[in-house]
Order: C-alpha cells, then sequence, then structure tokens
C-alpha cells in the first residue's frame, strides 16, 4: 500500500511540475544548461519568504505573496547572444494553444520584447506571465501566480521604451 501511495505522489507531482508553458519548457531544457546562461527557478516559499524577512513598502510584500513560481533564463554570454534570438525562437510556440494573450510587444532596431499573460476567470488577475526578450540581449522570465495587474503598474517604468522593464523595487 506505502508503494502505491509513493507512485501516486510521485505521478501527482510529475503532472503538477509540468504545467508550465511547453515553449517556457523548451527553452530551459534546451539553453538552461549551456555555458554563459543563467538559469534560476524559485519556488513561491521562498519568495513569501522573501517578503516576510525583506524591508519592503506592504505593496511590494503584497506582490511577492501572490506569486508561486519565478523562472529566469538570461543568456550572458556575449557570443551566444550573437547566435541566438529567444524571442524569434520562442514568439510563435508561446500561444500555441490560444491560452496567453499578448499584453505588450515592443520591437526596437535588433530587440523585441513581448509580454504574454494568461488571465484569470476575472479578466483582472493575471495566472501566468512570460516576458520573452530577444536580440542583443536574450532573456526568458515566467511568473506565475495570482496578482492583479494594477499591482504591477505601480512599480514599472514604462516612460523610457528602452528601459520599460527597469521594475521599480
Amino acid at each position: 500500500m506505502k508503494k502505491i501511495a509513493l507512485l501516486l505522489l510521485i505521478v501527482t507531482f510529475a503532472f503538477v511540475s509540468c504545467t508550465d508553458n511547453f515553449a517556457v519548457n523548451t527553452a530551459f531544457v534546451k539553453y538552461g544548461h549551456k555555458k554563459g546562461v543563467t538559469s534560476i527557478t524559485v519556488p513561491g516559499f521562498v519568495v513569501r519568504l522573501a517578503a516576510k524577512i525583506g524591508d519592503l513598502e506592504d505593496e511590494e510584500r503584497e506582490l511577492l505573496r501572490s506569486i508561486d513560481k519565478v523562472k529566469v533564463l538570461s543568456v550572458e554570454d556575449s557570443y551566444l547572444n550573437e547566435e541566438i534570438n529567444l524571442h524569434a525562437e520562442f514568439y510563435q510556440n508561446m500561444n500555441k494553444h490560444g491560452q496567453y494573450e499578448e499584453l505588450l510587444n515592443v520591437q526596437d532596431d535588433d530587440e523585441s520584447v513581448t509580454i504574454f499573460g494568461k488571465m484569470g476567470e476575472d479578466n483582472e488577475t493575471i495566472k501566468e506571465m512570460i516576458v520573452l526578450v530577444g536580440g542583443d540581449d536574450n532573456a526568458l522570465i515566467y511568473l506565475k501566480g495570482r496578482f492583479k495587474a494594477s499591482m504591477l503598474d505601480k512599480h514599472i517604468d514604462f516612460s523610457d521604451p528602452g528601459d520599460f522593464l527597469s521594475f521599480d523595487f
């Protein structure tokens, strides 16, 4: 009986851990272990712990408490950045099944940035958000949780298109 319970637990964990976007998982598998690429996955309990112990304002603390998972893939190597373009490679697959809305798309010379969102049932809550950057710099940021778009508006500076992803934390 213990073996069956353990097997069910493992299978359940496997299904839950694979619920992320297919394109996000593909990018992490393909590039996550390459030299010159930084790959980070932070579970929600660690983010919420940081919200408790960090010197933050109430709004910042609320935003961090609403995050269940953070995954970041960043290409640091300049030669590898010239060879790949994460945006061009994964843009089409990001919304393959129509689950994500394109919330923002910025094209500037050789730089492309798109933010995708998966909205909650109330259409005011974002369940998942993906930031896809390609060109001279390549990055992919995946956030899973339940946060209101109004929380993000207060912390993202859209005034400078060249540096609009400068989070104000």
